[in-house]
């Protein structure tokens, strides 16, 4: 027996990749060198990291929807390059080391090694939620300024409404069940950008596993924040004929944050802490 485990410690501790590279090893021991760093971070530059966070991700949205709502182009195309521009947002915030509540799920890996502790990464996650939704706050609020909201002859106005109206349709399992597989796939881009050596590295891992979420139709709850919070600033009244309310969208961001948690902390984080990082078997 004590024969088996050290074969696969030592399986384990050999790189997999022989090119430039990080192995998923080492990948994995960045994310936990990573998430303590983040949840050290004092509170007023989580803040203003987190501020900065909501506002790529609500570029990304806007970039996508105003793709979906433009009549010169067909159907194919925008169901392909869509995607991407909404992708434009997490990468945005990724290279540039914004803080979202999707990918500091990653954290969990630090409270798994016990190098944080649950009110540590309890404090993280509110600190950066807050922010996040200040950031998607500010850019509705200077969008509604720039008069580019009807734009289209107000097909933009149309997607906007629809796209909060769908994400609200679904029954809460639904909704849960649509998180957990959003942040599945975000935090397994930012696991793929985390082996990368170099921007174009990162960028390139990030994009599919990013576009997936939106041409499939997933949920984050960053990412839900933009439209519904569009359609309560900007068209009041049609969000309460489509029950675009309040209370809502607060029952869907929490359903969708619990749902992410799960897919990003739990299937990713967890099951790559016990393959990778635990050292008792």
């Amino acid at each position: 027996m004590k024969k088996n485990v050290q074969n696969i410690r030592k399986i384990r501790d050999f790189p997999v990749f022989d090119f430039d590279a990080y192995s998923p090893e080492e990948v994995a021991r960045r994310v936990d060198q990573v998430g303590v760093k983040k949840i050290r971070f004092p509170a007023v530059v989580t803040l203003m990291l987190g501020i900065l966070g909501g506002c790529f991700i609500s570029i990304g949205v806007l970039s996508h929807t105003v793709t979906l709502a433009n009549p010169y182009l067909n159907d194919g195309i925008k169901l392909l390059i869509g995607p991407v521009f909404y992708a434009m947002g997490y990468i945005l915030a990724f290279i540039t080391g914004a803080e979202v509540f999707t990918t500091n799920n990653l954290a969990m890996m630090s409270l798994a090694s016990k190098k944080v502790t649950r009110w540590d990464l309890i404090r993280n996650w509110s600190l950066v939620l807050i922010a996040n939704i200040i950031g998607v706050f500010v850019i509705v609020v200077m969008f509604i300024l720039t008069g580019l909201v009807n734009m289209y002859d107000g097909a933009l106005a149309e997607e906007v409404i629809q796209i909060s109206s769908l994400r609200l349709s679904f029954t809460p399992i639904q909704t849960f069940f649509q998180g957990v597989f959003g942040n599945f796939l975000i935090c397994s881009g930012a696991w793929i950008a985390l082996a990368g050596r170099s921007v174009t590295d990162k960028v390139l891992g990030l994009i599919l596993p990013l576009s997936a979420v939106p041409a499939i139709g997933f949920q984050h709850v960053t990412g839900n924040l933009f439209p519904m919070l569009l359609t309560l600033l900007k068209y009041p009244d049609i969000g309460v004929i489509a029950d675009i309310t309040p209370l809502n969208i607060i029952i869907n961001l929490i359903l969708v944050a619990s749902g992410n948690i799960i897919g990003g902390g739990i299937l990713i984080v967890l099951v790559f802490y016990f393959v990778y990082v635990r050292t008792k078997w």
